[in-house]
């Protein structure tokens, strides 16, 4: 993805023979649907000048005045690089921090966040990497019937996987002691870190675990929610985020503004629905090609690489 064509201008859909009103059209529904989510981008005329390109493209993502005025300074002062993209990575190389997702699991890890998130899915695809001797999946969820449990448990039986159930932080901290060296995900059903009450219980089973707690956040959080959501998980000690439904946002700029204000390290972000497989490391690079990828035509910027 080169991006250097002077006017990233989005092209209008091909003509397409009319139908008869009797005679509807199979892709009908879908590309209404499509038409819908994507009206804001297809009347956008982006500027022709490059640093003026780069300024609406993040501001488009939500980017606060500040946010995106200090990676405007940081894209525009490396004068010998030619793509914008590779300008915007090195942006966002020196104001983020971002973490190899090779070295997430070398400790205990307990994940959390808002529901609806995708916390569940996010435990089954770092599971998926690995066999029943190796992982250990723990759930804090004693609610059988929840659909976040329910979801875990089908995936992970799929994979072959066990799953063991710690309904508070005694229980939490046996299961982790007794994980015989296998790796540990621990999957709560706490809820966002902005109500006190799931902010003491998030505290209190990282402590019992010993692990380290990893805020997943949706692609699609509104830049204040995730503001507000990422600065309380910083004020409970954590220091990693994890992005799920990169696949169903075309802005993303609620995880750049999480990043930013808890300083939460980018470790991985889905990029499919899929519960075993889609989960791939974050760079600086590759968070810059998705963030360009929002200028491209509608049906390409879902597959633009990550």
């Amino acid at each position: 993805m080169a991006f250097r064509r002077s006017s990233p201008r989005l092209a209008a859909p091909p003509a397409t023979r009319p139908r008869p009103h009797s005679e509807p059209s199979p892709d009908a529904q879908s590309a209404t649907a499509l038409a819908v989510a994507d009206t804001k981008s297809a009347i956008r005329e982006w500027p022709v000048d490059e640093t003026a390109f780069l300024r609406e493209l993040l501001r488009c993502h939500g980017l606060s005045s500040a946010l995106l005025d200090r990676l405007m300074e940081l894209a525009t002062a490396p004068p010998n690089v030619a793509r914008v993209v590779d300008r915007l990575g090195l942006a966002l190389a020196a104001h983020l921090h971002f973490l190899p997702l090779e070295d997430l699991l070398q400790t205990p890890i307990l994940l959390y966040g808002a529901p609806g998130s995708g916390v569940s899915t996010i435990a089954a695809k770092l599971a998926a990497r690995f066999d029943e001797e190796e992982i250990l999946v723990v759930t804090t969820d004693s609610r059988g019937s929840t659909g976040e449990r329910v979801q875990l448990q089908e995936a992970l039986d799929v994979l072959g996987l066990p799953l063991a159930i710690a309904a508070d932080a005694t229980t939490l901290r046996s299961t982790v002691a007794h994980a015989k060296g296998r790796k540990v995900i621990v999957d709560t059903a706490c809820g966002a870190p902005t109500e006190q009450k799931c902010a003491d219980q998030i505290r209190k089973l990282t402590e019992a675990a010993g692990a380290q707690p990893i805020f997943v956040l949706a692609a699609d959080a509104a830049p204040d929610l995730a503001r507000a959501n990422a600065a309380a998980a910083a004020r409970i000690g954590t220091r990693r985020m994890i992005a799920s439904r990169f696949d169903a946002e075309r802005y993303i700029g609620g995880v750049v503004v999480a990043a930013d204000a808890g300083q939460l390290a980018l470790v991985a972000a889905s990029v499919t629905p899929h519960f075993s497989f889609g989960l791939r490391g974050l760079t600086p690079e590759n968070l810059a090609r998705r963030l360009m990828a929002a200028a491209l035509r509608a049906e390409r910027w879902r597959i633009a690489p990550l």
